[in-house]
This record gives C-alpha cells, structure tokens and sequence, in this order.
C-alpha cells in the first residue's frame, strides 16, 4: 500500500518546480543576453565596415580626379610638344628626301558629308606635289604606328575621291620611341621625329626611302 503524501512530500515537490523554472528563467535571460550581445557586435562589424566603404569610395574618387588632372595634363603637354616638334622648321627635315614643304597646319581633320570624320592628323605638311601626316605622341607604341598606317591608307582614299594627285608620305613623332619601335616604324615606312637638343631629329636607316601612298 502507497504511502500518503504528507505536507512536506507536496512542498518538496512545488519547491522542485519552482527551482527548474528559475533555472529555465536564468537560462532563458544568458540566451537573450548573448543574442543581445551578438546583435550589438554584428551592428558595430557592420557600421565598421560601411566606414571602410565610405572610406574606399573617397579614395577611388581621389584617384579618380588626380588620373583626370594628369591626363589633362598630359593632354596638355602633348599639345605642347607639337608647337615643340613644329617650331625648329619642320618642314625643312624632309628636304633629305629631296622634298620642300612650305606648309603646315596643327591638328588638321578631314571631313565628308555624309560619312563624318575621315582622319584627323596631328601635323600636316604639304606642297603642290607632296604632303606629309605626322603622328605625335608622348611615347609612340606599334600599336600606333599600325593606326597611322591605317590614317595613311584613309587619307589617300580621300585624296582619290577628291583629285588630290600629291604623294602621300607619314612619319611618327615622340619624345622618347624606342628602338623597337623605331625599326617597326622603318618597315612601315616611316620617318622617325625626336627631340635633340633645340631641334627635332629626323631619324632613318641608311638608304632608307619613306613609303608613298
């Protein structure tokens, strides 16, 4: 026969219930409490990390306007240089070929109804039986050297469409073109112009004839 269960038996048991609720309770605060916790770290990982964000968008767009200030500047510059190449008397460097030339425009651009700009060249030189399309860079490429190419084969299209008999002939400028270049540039039949001292130097292999288109 089971015993009775006596008044301290039934508060024995209430004071069990009482102590694994309080531990249901603390345990339930210290899991709020961490996940309070976890919020507080992830908003501050965040607010810490949009302030990098912040802090890389300021830098770009600094980068960003000191690239657009040298490339005005080397804009500039380039223009600069072309008064330069021009000033010592260009015109009178092609006499080696046997040429006079006795007129030059800066930055002369070709245009036709109907299809726009045809080419736009840098120096152009000329006379009543040749002219001459001088491409200026800072530091020509062969990539530039196979678009002035391209420019010389478009000029002589122009130059046929509108009764233009004179010989056509190129030559690629630069304040620094190295000797690689300068060989490709030979092949394709052009002339090299580089600053020497007060002038301008114009360079060519030995026997060397410039192209005519």
């Amino acid at each position: 026969m089971e015993k009775a269960a006596t008044l301290d038996d039934v508060l024995a048991v209430i004071d069990r219930l009482f102590e694994k609720r309080e531990a249901d309770y603390k345990e339930l605060k210290a899991l709020f409490k961490e996940t309070d916790r976890q919020i507080k770290e992830t908003a501050a990982q965040m607010k810490e990390k949009a302030a990098q964000t912040d802090a890389q968008i300021k830098e770009t767009a600094a980068q960003m306007k000191a690239t657009n200030k040298r490339i005005s500047e080397l804009g500039g510059r380039l223009g600069e240089m072309v008064e330069y190449i021009v000033s010592p008397h260009l015109e009178h460097k092609f006499t080696r070929f046997g040429i006079k030339l006795d007129t030059i425009i800066i930055e002369h651009t070709l245009e036709e109804p109907g299809k726009g700009i045809i080419a736009e060249i840098d120096v152009f030189l000329s006379n009543g039986e040749y002219a001459v399309a001088v491409e200026v860079k800072s530091k020509p490429s062969i990539k530039d050297v196979d678009e002035h190419v391209k420019r010389m084969k478009k000029l002589r299209g122009y130059a046929d469409r509108h009764n233009d008999k004179r010989k056509y002939m190129g030559a690629i400028a630069g304040m620094v073109v190295t000797e690689q270049v300068k060989k490709y540039a030979f092949k394709q039949g052009f002339p090299i112009l580089t600053p020497s001292g007060d002038s301008i130097e114009l360079e060519c292999p030995e026997g060397f004839s410039p192209k005519e288109w």
